[in-house]
């Protein structure tokens, strides 16, 4: 008699365990059903190609801007910041927009002045990069300013060119380089005068 009550308690916790496995498994899929599809490789396209990066010293005041034109006249700068896969990822204005209230209310400054663009595709295009003082923040010292730009290609990882140019004055624009890309790994950086904004009547070209 004892054999058979272990024979079926046996029975009985194998079919317990079956139970738990198919409900397990049951549960599982309808998860997996209700989760939002994820959006196609094809719909998103995160990377960078190129990289422009431009600096200046970090304790400076002064508010100097990134230009990128294109040659089909795509423009992008502090005015619009994104168009036709090129994209400038944050307007730097010196120590301006460099400071921040920490948790415990104190002010907090990242002494870091540095744009960058980015551009997102490897299509047969030639871009012109220059640089703007465009003010001297909340100093009354104006001084010249040596500012430095690197074009990076992304991947292979490799530093194409990096210049250093001087702005003299409140307003200057120097023309940095002229930037030809055959495609993702191909692209030949060669300096240029060219300016931006003064080269475009819908810009203002007197800066105070």
């Amino acid at each position: 008699m004892a054999n058979k009550v272990r024979y079926k308690t046996g029975f009985g916790f194998i079919d317990l365990l079956f139970n738990l496995l198919v409900g397990f498994t049951f549960m599982f899929i309808l998860a997996f059903i209700l989760i939002n599809p994820v959006a196609k490789k094809a719909n998103i396209d995160p990377k960078a190609e190129y990289l422009i990066v431009m600096t200046w010293d970090d304790q400076s005041k002064f508010d100097i801007d990134l230009w990128v034109q294109d040659d089909t006249n795509n423009i992008v700068s502090f005015k619009l910041k994104d168009k036709a896969l090129i994209t400038l990822d944050r307007d730097d204005m010196g120590q301006n927009n460099d400071t921040y209230q920490d948790t415990e209310g104190k002010l907090q400054t990242r002494y870091l002045n540095r744009e960058v663009v980015a551009i997102r595709s490897d299509d047969k295009r030639t871009y012109f990069v220059s640089v703007h003082w465009f003010s001297k923040g909340t100093t009354d010292r104006v001084t010249p300013v040596d500012v430095t730009v690197e074009v990076i290609r992304v991947n292979p990882f490799s530093t194409l060119k990096t210049r250093q140019v001087r702005l003299d004055q409140l307003g200057d624009e120097r023309g940095v380089f002229k930037i030809e890309v055959e495609d993702s790994k191909r692209a030949t950086v060669t300096e240029s005068d060219v300016q931006i904004i003064y080269n475009t009547t819908n810009l203002r070209k007197s800066w105070q």
